[in-house]
């Protein structure tokens, strides 16, 4: 036998059993259906058994000798790489005193290395650490990556959902002004919109999903949780009247937070489209909203729907986690959880597997806006200019777009210049056309709108000044901080919205006539 390795303790006994326990895992296709649910647990005892417990026992038996701490090293580190920092900590700790424990029953006159335990406690200490924080850093860089595929997709699902669905709103709208109101037309007409809004409501619910553009201080304002619980019941695109009548709101007592009303309204659509996902297979279900002050101020969301599983609700609101729904990307509660968190609130799930599940929106409360003295004068508004007589420059690839454009911005007062693509602008204002204003289309083949634009920065003179207005189906975050480095003055969703669009013109123009351009 060679001396620098000596065999001082027989473990075949021990072997066995560890042998036998890593087969069976590996036989893990050929376990009966009835055991694979335990297959989990079986990998947590084969990793203890194996490494946290047999290991460090043959190490005592055999006196530290150099082959067994080098397993010893190798047991550690194999654990770090297998479980989270919990787990491992639990599993060496337990695995230790379990072998220390058997060790000193099984040996007449145990006798404990105690060198080698006073550097390998804090030798195992740094590889835990070390581990811990090589997968919390993998594990954020794959979350961060799986943000970005997600919103790369979410972009170009927007742009690809948004443009025909604008299409199909307008021409909705030519027929509803053809037809009598009270016809079946007009009922199909006005059954379409619904439909049409349910789908730009989903695409802005997985836009602000993927998005983690925190809100300024400026943004968010005192709301009356009554007002927006009701406008968001109110707005919400139901599938049929019966989905309709199976959500109730009950106000026990109303109270006003601070936050931001369309992002507030959004949480709340995202929690009734995961309540009414049910309702067809439990057509009984009832959903309510309560809005109530005590014992806290908040807001819950109740259904009666099949509930949640324990093992699934500790995971709830963490990223890319979905339960029960196929299509479902485990982002929108991972949403509320954030922007509720952002706000200053919290919020949480009660849930009884098969009976109910409820979401409780605690929102810390904010004194109500104080209505203006009735004696006091108005205060004047900033003069915001007529857009009759202006000029807008329209560039955008597809002439559907630059139509419906042509039409809400002519219906105005405004006169209408078009450019179907970029290098088409740049031309045209080099030429000497010089439009008061430009509402230019994001994606674009050739220059798309953000190259366009900072080339139109530029130019030289008046024409690199001229105010940019983004139209783009993916209005994310990204977009936004891309468009305010390009040199735009805003970004307006698609489909457009008339208001949306009257006051960011107005608004772009005021700052030109006063000077005060954003660049």
């Amino acid at each position: 036998m060679n001396s620098n390795f000596p065999v001082l303790y027989d473990d075949i006994g021990w072997r066995i059993v560890a042998t036998v326990l890593c087969a069976v895992l590996a036989l893990r296709r050929r376990w009966p259906s009835a055991a694979q649910p335990y297959y989990f647990a079986y990998s947590y005892f084969t990793i203890f058994y194996c490494l946290a417990f047999l290991l460090p026992l043959t190490m005592l038996h055999n006196k530290a000798a150099t082959p067994t701490v080098v397993n010893m090293i190798w047991s550690a580190a194999l654990i770090v790489l297998l479980t989270d920092w919990r787990n491992t900590i639990i599993v060496l700790s337990s695995g230790y005193a379990l072998s220390v424990a058997v060790f000193w029953a099984t040996v007449s006159t145990p006798h404990l290395p105690i060198d080698f335990i006073l550097w390998w406690i804090p030798m195992c200490g740094v590889l835990v650490a070390c581990g811990s924080i090589s997968k919390y850093v993998e594990k954020r860089a794959e979350l961060e990556r799986m943000r970005r595929l997600y919103a790369g997709l979410a972009g170009s699902v927007a742009h690809e959902m948004r443009t025909p669905l604008a299409q199909i709103q307008h021409v909705f709208r030519c027929i509803e002004a053809e037809v009598s109101p009270d016809s079946e037309a007009a009922r199909l007409v006005r059954q379409g919109h619904s439909a049409i809004q349910r789908g730009l409501q989903s695409i802005t619910i997985t836009l602000r999903q993927v998005s983690h553009r925190k809100p300024a201080p400026l943004e968010l304002r005192p709301l009356s949780a009554e007002q927006c619980a009701r406008k968001a019941l109110d707005e919400y695109a139901y599938d049929s009247p019966e989905a309709r009548e199976c959500v109730h709101l009950r106000v026990e007592e109303d109270f006003h937070f601070q936050g931001d009303a369309t992002t507030f309204e959004l949480m709340l659509f995202n929690l009734l489209k995961n309540a009414l996902y049910y309702l067809p297979v439990r057509p009984t279900m009832e959903i309510g909203v309560t809005v109530k002050t005590t014992p806290t101020t908040c807001i819950v969301v109740r259904d009666t729907g099949p509930g949640i599983p324990p093992d699934v609700l500790s995971r709830l609101f963490q990223e890319f986690q979905t339960h029960g729904k196929a299509e479902g990307t485990g982002l929108g509660l991972a949403f509320c959880y954030r922007t509720i968190h952002e706000w200053g609130g919290a919020i949480a799930c009660r849930s009884e597997h098969g009976h109910f599940t409820e979401f409780t929106i605690n929102l810390p409360s904010c004194p109500s806006p104080a209505p203006a003295p009735a004696q006091a004068a108005p205060a004047m508004p900033e003069p915001m200019p007529s857009l009759k007589g202006h000029t807008v420059l329209i560039v955008d690839d597809i002439w559907f777009n630059r139509s419906v454009a042509r039409t809400v911005t002519a219906s105005l007062g405004m006169t209408v210049l078009e450019a179907e693509h970029g290098q088409q602008a740049l031309d045209m204002l080099q030429g000497g056309a010089m439009p008061d204003i430009v509402l230019m289309d994001m994606s674009m083949p050739g220059l798309d709108g953000m190259s366009t634009t900072r080339r139109l920065r530029a130019l030289p003179g008046a024409a690199g000044r001229v105010p940019v207005l983004a139209l783009t189906a993916d209005d994310s975050a990204d977009v936004l901080a891309e468009a305010r480095e390009a040199g735009m003055q805003g970004v307006l969703g698609k489909p457009i919205d008339v208001d949306a669009l009257t006051t960011a013109l107005r608004t772009s123009l005021n700052q030109t006539s006063s000077h005060s351009l954003r660049v």
